[in-house]
């Protein structure tokens, strides 16, 4: 804003004249700028009470399922044998339960070591004379490892850790304790050697134990000792190559670049096809026009027949029509009063315009970017040529290509797969073959000869054993009604029920009774009509409020005048209000107070409401103020209203849960098809999933900052005006005080 000095000469305050002499626009435009707030305010409060009806509409879309209220309660007849825990889908009634086995976790209890063996400790201390290898295998595979002489104790608990299994060092009872990381038989381990020196080092350690998953694994080894040197490196070097970057002809990583590649260009070739079907699509909409009658109106037909079409347009007003609607820039105000000129001449009704716009939506946003100009000018050269016919050729090409990417994308899948099985099935090979530039494929293959021989002697001439404890890892073994079943782990489902065995019954039976859970859909029921009356009770209080009449929003004058106290109190008492008699508000209320007062006839031939559960309105004039219609369950020990009644809905819970469920279902079934009518798809006026116009209020608000901006406009140009006007009496003001004062001094007067 400028600076100006005014009133010097004249002596009058300037400022305040020119604001008086732009009161009348000033005014004017707070009075759009208060309406704008208004509107605003009301958009807010609209928004927060749409959150809380789409909160409603999603619980009432879960509470017409079943799932809803097959709430089930299980009890077992021996908590220390086993705990059970029930689903929905749990059957009701009494089950026998054996539990035969529980299931335990591999584990070694390591040999007593010397009192002075430490956590730092070092192996070479232990016996170890050089490198030493060993292989940990899990469900996940196999990991070798080398282990130095200089090592600790320590270092070898970490290296155990590392590789997929637990393991620790108790320097107090001087023992080594490993184990699986989890039960059951699956997820057992092996800790093997596959040297002279990893023997030394297991034995030192007191772990080199006579395991079955151990000899298993020297199996794994010894089944390779007729397999020659020569199929040896053929398999490295195939898996080599499979293993190889994408560069690499054959790999993984290849074929997966290349499948990558071929969906990106499916995701380009799905691009132009849109923009070649939109574009024919608006093409062929702007040909809208009227069939062609006689003087009784019958149609006129062509020499072949077929009725005669007058467009309503030219072929040169489409075009121009087309143009306008895809133009990539702002139009002009000249252009925006063509483009409402010509869509008058098309004549086409709302949804239909709203169609075309859809198909110009798509074509600019693809016309506009550079790299789409040569499929851009493919595309209309078509239409130009055959029209929508050679476009269906040419998207046919592009279709035919994305069927030709997929194949091979599907084929690419086929042999990655088959690659990935032939690395799983050699696993045992690569992971302990010398792995490095400077190895050669017959180094890797002698080392693998090294341990399959060295496995084979094992199995022969097997090395001493420490004297540690192990414990077997075992699956978990239940018995159900007369069936077995098993389980890595203790947590055994079957059919809805959740079993965890804790010990083993031997051989005596334990019981295990589900039910439904009465309490469980009582509160399901209480939950819903909660939420229900906490809804309706704010949109009874928001649409009787009192009338803010008179109230308006303030300007920045007006909130100077007033304590902050005092702003709080006048912007309330107009929030309170904005809803106060709304029209939308009001279908709103009617459309849920119907839908919870509807009757409904059940599969067992009778009718009921809420009420005859014992759920009912006090009415307008027993209940609280905007109260009148929340619902109150009869013998609710939290409603002090009604908890000294008989609870109807709890005994019908407890004599026929089917009924109640079924009729809850159908109450929220309705109510949610409702609601659906009512907002569940998107119109000109308002959004998807919406109860008010947000659409048509957001147009309102953006007219109210056109229009606010072009009074701002007038009020800055009016003031601009005064203040050069009393700029120019300032300065003859000045001028007449100049010439006075030249002639008083002639005179000799002063």
């Amino acid at each position: 804003m400028a600076i100006r000095v005014s009133g010097l000469i004249s002596g009058l305050d300037t400022d305040s004249l020119v604001q008086e002499l732009v009161s009348a626009y000033s005014t004017k435009k707070d009075k759009y700028v208060k309406s704008q707030t208004t509107l605003e305010w009301k958009m807010d409060a609209w928004k927060e009470l749409n959150k809380k009806v789409n909160s409603l509409y999603k619980k009432l879309g879960n509470l017409r399922l079943s799932t809803s209220y097959n709430k089930k309660t299980t009890t077992c007849s021996d908590t220390t044998k086993a705990t059970v825990s029930a689903s929905n889908s749990a059957i009701n009634g009494t089950q026998s339960l054996k539990i035969n086995k529980v299931a335990k976790t591999g584990y070694i209890t390591g040999a007593k070591l010397d009192s002075s063996v430490s956590s730092s400790t070092k192996l070479s201390e232990l016996g170890v004379t050089g490198d030493a290898s060993i292989a940990v295998t899990t469900k996940s595979g196999t990991t070798n490892i080398t282990l130095t002489a200089d090592m600790t104790v320590n270092d070898v608990v970490n290296k155990l850790n590392s590789a997929g299994i637990s393991a620790n060092y108790d320097a107090t009872n001087k023992r080594m304790f490993v184990s699986a990381k989890d039960s059951g038989v699956e997820n057992d381990f092996a800790l093997t050697a596959t040297d002279a020196n990893g023997i030394a080092a297991l034995q030192g350690l007191g772990i080199y134990v006579n395991k079955s998953s151990n000899s298993d694994a020297y199996a794994a080894w010894a089944a390779y000792e007729n397999t020659t040197d020569d199929e040896l490196a053929n398999i490295l070097e195939t898996i080599n190559t499979y293993q190889g970057d994408a560069s690499t002809a054959g790999s993984i990583k290849e074929l997966q670049q290349d499948s990558a590649n071929r969906k990106t260009e499916n995701t380009n070739l799905l691009s132009k096809i849109s923009y070649a079907n939109n574009y024919r699509e608006l093409k062929e909409a702007l040909k809208a026009g009227t069939t062609r009658v006689d003087a009784d109106g019958n149609p006129v037909l062509d020499a072949d027949g077929n009725e005669i079409v007058d467009q309503n347009l030219t072929a040169a007003e489409q075009q121009e029509l087309a143009n306008l609607l895809t133009k990539q820039d702002d139009l002009t105000d000249d252009e925006k009063t063509r483009l409402d000129e010509l869509k008058g001449q098309l004549g086409a009704d709302d949804e239909t315009w709203k169609k075309i716009e859809g198909y110009a939506s798509t074509v600019k946003k693809f016309e506009a970017e550079d790299d789409n100009a040569s499929d851009r000018d493919l595309v209309r050269m078509a239409y130009v040529q055959g029209g929508a016919a050679d476009i269906q050729h040419v998207t046919d090409g592009w279709t035919a290509q994305m069927e030709e990417n997929n194949n091979q994308i599907t084929a690419n899948t086929e042999a990655i797969a088959e690659k990935n099985a032939y690395i799983q099935e050699y696993a045992l090979l690569t992971g302990a073959a010398p792995a490095s530039e400077d190895t050669t494929t017959a180094e890797s293959v002698a080392a693998l000869r090294d341990k399959i021989n060295f496995a084979v002697d094992q199995i022969n001439n097997p090395a001493a054993y420490s004297s540690a404890v192990q414990v077997a890892a075992q699956d978990a073994e239940i018995e159900l009604n007369g069936a077995i079943y098993t389980s890595a782990s203790n947590s055994i489902t079957v059919n809805g029920l959740t079993i965890t065995a804790l010990q083993e019954t031997n051989g005596e039976e334990i019981s295990i009774t589900t039910s439904a859970n009465v309490q469980g859909m009582y509160d399901t029921i209480k939950d819903f009509l909660t939420q229900y009356n906490e809804l309706i009770k704010e949109m009874d209080t928001l649409y009787n409020a009192e009338s803010s009449k008179g109230y308006e929003p303030l300007t920045d004058d007006e909130k100077d005048a007033m304590t902050d106290t005092e702003i709080e109190k006048w912007e309330k008492k107009i929030k309170d209000a904005l809803l106060r008699r709304d029209d939308t508000l009001s279908s709103v209320m009617n459309l849920m107070t119907t839908a919870m007062s509807k009757s409904f006839t059940l599969s067992n031939g009778k009718t009921y409401s809420l009420s005859s559960f014992g759920i009912k309105t006090q009415g307008y004039f027993a209940a609280e103020e905007n109260e009148g219609s929340c619902f109150h369950i009869d013998g609710d020990p939290d409603d002090e209203l009604t908890s000294g009644n008989t609870d109807k809905l709890l005994k019908a819970l407890q004599e026929d849960p089917d009924s109640v469920q079924e009729f809850f279902q159908q109450l929220t079934s309705n109510f949610y098809d409702a609601l659906n009518d009512k907002m569940g798809t998107s119109t000109t006026n308002h959004s998807i999933y919406t109860i008010y116009n947000d659409k048509s209020m957001q147009s309102e608000y953006d007219e109210y900052t056109k229009t606010i901006k072009k009074w701002e406009e007038k009020v800055s140009s009016m003031e601009e005006y005064y203040y050069n006007k009393f700029s120019a009496m300032e300065t003859a003001l000045s001028k007449l005080q100049s010439q006075t004062s030249a002639l008083s001094g002639l005179l000799g007067t002063s």
